[in-house]
């Protein structure tokens, strides 16, 4: 601050003590303060899209009261930002013809496939960026200022001045402020001095067209565009701006909502090739009905089969011990058959203990174990974890379709504890990973999900979780979902789950009813602001029309 002191001085033509004590800007004048508290917009959880004529004249009303009571010289404001969309684009263009590049001289057809999905999907990406509205990025600063002898007065008073104008516009408006640090209010004064166009200051994207010098805030935020190294999974039906999934946010989980149709299992395919190919991810998905299958383009992705890859509960792995094998066939079995607690304890008895039982004639036929038949293929065969473990390792999918649901439940169940035995204890590349649940309401009530969801976040392993209803996934797996997506429906027990597990708001809870197949509300936990999108098809089925083929 001492060069902004000297010039200051010598614009005024006077010695001026300059002292930032966070969140005032302290200017001493012989024995007078001058004290300025920056605020600055931190979030806005409200909508001008979806408010009533009287509502918008009460957010005029409120910030005409503010400034009638506010001190003399108090400001709100709003700085427009540049948006680099040359830097994106340009970023964008090399690799496209970096990739084009690639596959003329590539001989391996593996590595050729990966790089013509991903050149697919970042052509429709430059070309939604190009035909996208324009957008602007807006810093809210709010200025209130004191002046007295007695400085702890003055800050003091502006303290409490302060923490009225955050209430009222946060109880009232729905606006989030936060005080300002020492850096942006250097950036700020460098800013209104002509010292510099940029700052770093937190700011929220709108369209340009929805910009409103009456509100000094937009009708509602728009999710950052500069994330191009992220996972394009659609387009933003209100500007037709590209929305992107950081990539640093896929560990924090996806939950994927939808009934039958809606455009869940697509979703999940585009997101998948598009993890693979430009997230370099590594993605084990496990498919119950085979429908994710049909969707995945198999260059990509090896697609395997419950009856080339075997699994017994008879025998543990080796990378087990007994007791928690024990663990995992209950936590199986009490999800896959209902078995109760005391049915579990004799079935591990006789698994586990009882010498003379040889053969599956001879379980089946134990008044104990007879419950066991709907899954009596995995009892009878030898497994290979080897083989599993290996797959685990790689890209790979589990079609579990065109099999008994007893069957299926058990042996998705099985994978899961086996995914998080291999991918938690053991050490690998440092590729993202992600596991992939297509209906999982089939096996949403494993103890093992959940402490994988739980222990992934640190790991760096994301779980993507698509079911029908909200009321399919226990609520300690919703509560560690950064991401929610969305379907429509008009089915009102469908909204109501919506409404009362999710707690989302009416005005969102009224969109699920006109939502098209393949459109969708991106929720995030941490941002009040939904997007409507229509989803991203993969390259499996719409070739170079991304977007428009459903």
């Amino acid at each position: 601050m001492v060069s902004l002191k000297y010039l200051i001085s010598r614009v005024l033509n006077r010695d001026y003590v300059l002292e930032i004590r966070p969140p005032d800007l302290i200017i001493k004048d012989n024995n007078k303060y001058y004290v300025i508290r920056y605020l600055i917009g931190d979030e806005a959880n409200y909508s001008v899209e979806e408010a009533s004529p009287s509502l918008i004249k009460k957010y005029v009303n409120v910030y005409a009261g503010l400034l009638d009571k506010l001190p003399e010289g108090s400001e709100f404001k709003v700085i427009k930002k540049k948006i680099n969309l040359n830097e994106i684009t340009s970023k964008i263009s090399n690799e496209i013809m970096n990739l084009k590049a690639t596959i003329d001289v590539v001989e391996e057809p593996h590595i050729k496939q990966k790089a013509m999905v991903k050149l697919k999907i970042l052509e429709k990406l430059y070309e939604n960026i190009i035909r996208g509205r324009p957008i602007t990025r807006l810093n809210l600063v709010i200025k209130i200022r004191s002046h007295g002898r007695d400085l702890d007065k003055c800050r003091d008073y502006l303290s409490s001045l302060s923490n009225i104008v955050k209430n009222i516009l946060y109880t009232e408006l729905g606006i989030k402020l936060k005080e300002a640090s020492r850096r942006e209010i250097e950036e700020i004064i460098k800013y209104e001095l002509g010292l510099t166009i940029k700052s770093s200051l937190k700011t929220i994207v709108v369209e340009t067209e929805k910009t409103a010098s009456i509100l000094p805030i937009p009708r509602y935020k728009k999710p950052l565009m500069e994330e191009a190294t992220g996972i394009p999974i659609g387009y933003d039906l209100e500007t037709g701006w590209p929305v992107i999934i950081p990539l640093k946010t896929i560990n924090k989980h996806i939950l994927v909502l939808g009934p039958t149709g809606r455009g869940k299992t697509t979703f999940l395919a585009s997101l998948v090739e598009g993890l693979i190919s430009i997230g370099d991810a590594r993605v084990f998905a496990i498919d119950f009905k085979g429908d994710l299958a049909k969707l995945i383009n198999s260059d990509l992705i090896n697609i395997v089969e419950p009856r080339d890859h075997i699994i017994n509960i008879l025998k543990k792995p080796s990378f087990f011990n007994i007791v928690d094998w024990s663990l995992v066939v209950s936590d199986v079995l009490s999800n896959s058959l209902k078995l109760d607690h005391e049915s579990i304890v004799k079935v591990l008895a006789k698994i586990f203990m009882a010498k003379d039982l040889d053969s599956v004639e001879e379980l089946i036929l134990d008044s104990d174990l007879s419950i066991l038949s709907p899954i009596i293929e995995l009892l009878s065969s030898k497994p290979d974890y080897e083989l599993i473990t290996k797959l685990i390792q790689e890209n790979t999918l589990f079609n579990l379709g065109g099999y008994g649901s007893a069957f299926q439940n058990t042996y998705g169940g099985l994978l899961v504890h086996l995914y998080k035995k291999v991918s938690l204890e053991k050490q690998y590349d440092e590729n993202l990973r992600v596991l992939v649940i297509d209906e999982a309401w089939r096996i949403s009530g494993l103890r093992g999900l959940l402490e994988l969801v739980k222990e992934g976040r640190s790991k760096g392993l994301g779980v993507v979780l698509a079911t029908q209803n909200p009321s399919d996934v226990p609520r300690e797996i919703i509560e560690n979902c950064h991401l929610i997506v969305m379907f429509g429906s008009v089915n009102e027990d469908y909204q109501r789950d919506a409404q009362r597990i999710l707690g989302l708001p009416p005005y969102i809870i009224n969109k699920l009813s006109y939502l098209g197949v393949g459109e969708a509300i991106l929720l995030n936990a941490l941002d009040p602001h939904p997007v409507i999108l229509k989803v991203r098809t993969p390259t499996t089925l719409s070739g170079s029309e991304l977007y428009n083929s459903y």
